[in-house]
């Protein structure tokens, strides 16, 4: 890490590395791997209007948040690999998916503010046999959603571009 902190000095003094960029050593990724923040549990955000929009009244619900780092992409379509269904809308900040059945629905929104992107999902069953299917899924649903949701904050936060370019770019910048 310190080694990353002198090349990200030296690519804000020089503008370029003269050599390839550090890389991390198996010790540190686990380290880093270990600490990284968890998702922690919130009631489903008001902002999430595609969400309530989408399922107006929901037999399940729950929401998983996590903190974003500086230089991280507030882009909600950069969150998409965060769950692998079909997109059923987006907005400004949020990202909807989800999928159709004849036992239940269920949407999904990443909705992605200042400081925290936010996973939610909403169930609607409709019979008997989303009744049995879901108490089945629902002991697994909290545990994959937060490992999808810590999946995709990794990804994108080591998509991030290290500091001293994004220093370098904004210097670029017209103002």
């Amino acid at each position: 890490m310190v080694e990353e902190a002198f090349d990200n000095a030296e690519r804000a003094a020089l503008g370029t590395l003269p050599h390839p960029p550090v890389r991390r050593s198996p010790r540190a990724l686990l380290v880093n791997r270990l600490f990284w923040a968890r998702p922690a549990a919130v009631p489903v955000p008001a902002d999430a209007r595609l969400l309530h929009d989408a399922v107006e009244r929901s037999d399940f619900a729950d929401a998983w948040r996590m903190p974003l780092n500086p230089g991280m992409d507030r882009d909600p379509r950069a969150w998409r690999h965060v769950l692998p269904f079909p997109v059923h809308g987006t907005a400004d900040r949020e990202l909807l998916v989800g999928k159709d059945a004849s036992h239940l629905d269920f949407r999904s929104s990443v909705l992605v503010d200042d400081d925290a992107v936010t996973l939610a999902t909403a169930v609607r069953i409709h019979n008997t046999r989303g009744r049995l299917y879901f108490a089945v899924v629902r002991r697994v649903h909290p545990h994959m959603a937060r490992l999808m949701l810590w999946r995709a904050h990794r990804r994108v936060a080591f998509a991030t571009r290290p500091a001293g370019e994004r220093n370098q770019q904004l210097r670029k910048a017209p103002r």
